[in-house]
């Protein structure tokens, strides 16, 4: 058994320590390296196709195709519309046909606007009477605020209204008997 002092262990376990921590700098650059190394190496499996895609770019690529653009579908719904509307004005034509055909005289549900020359000579027809305007407007009704704007005054006047009726009715009542007192049969 070799006896050493504590100088000489102290310097082997730096020494050691030393060693460890190379060793362990060593371990990490050498993972860099090979982390680096399989980052530069691509493994490409083509199916002949030069532009195969994968993963999100694949679904991305797809999302995009399988919608079409704003141009695209404006066109679409622009010629539904009109075809559409084509169809509804033949439909409305055939069920005028039918009834002219039938002798049926086909009526207008619209007024149509007002004409301000005469269809026949052609001549400038004037403008509403400003007397009619002024009857329509005096036949009007204006609106007047009362006093019964408000519910509760309405409610108010209603029982105000009943009270007075009641009072009266009480002094009927009271002058009535009065009356038959008085139209009581005396001989004297």
């Amino acid at each position: 058994m070799k006896v050493t002092n504590t100088r000489e262990r102290n310097n082997r376990d730096k020494n050691l320590v030393e060693t460890q921590d190379e060793e362990h700098v060593d371990l990490q650059d050498r993972i860099e390296k090979t982390q680096q190394d399989h980052q530069n190496e691509f493994h490409i499996i083509s199916s002949g196709d030069d532009d195969c895609l994968i993963g999100m770019k694949k679904w991305i690529m797809e999302c995009h195709q399988s919608r079409p653009r704003l141009e695209a579908l404006q066109n679409q719904i622009d010629d539904f519309v009109t075809s559409y509307e084509e169809k509804l004005e033949e439909e409305r034509k055939t069920k005028e046909a039918l009834a002219a055909e039938g002798g049926w005289t086909v009526a207008a549900y619209h007024k149509g606007r007002k004409k301000t020359t005469d269809s026949e000579s052609g001549i400038a027809v004037g403008s509403v009477a400003q007397a009619a305007v002024e009857n329509k407007l005096d036949k009007k009704k204006p609106k007047e605020v009362g006093l019964d704007f408000y519910c509760f005054k309405k409610r108010e006047a209603q029982r105000n209204e009943i009270m007075e009726l009641q009072g009266k009715f009480e002094e009927d009542k009271k002058r009535l008997q009065q009356l038959r007192a008085a139209r009581k049969f005396r001989p004297y």
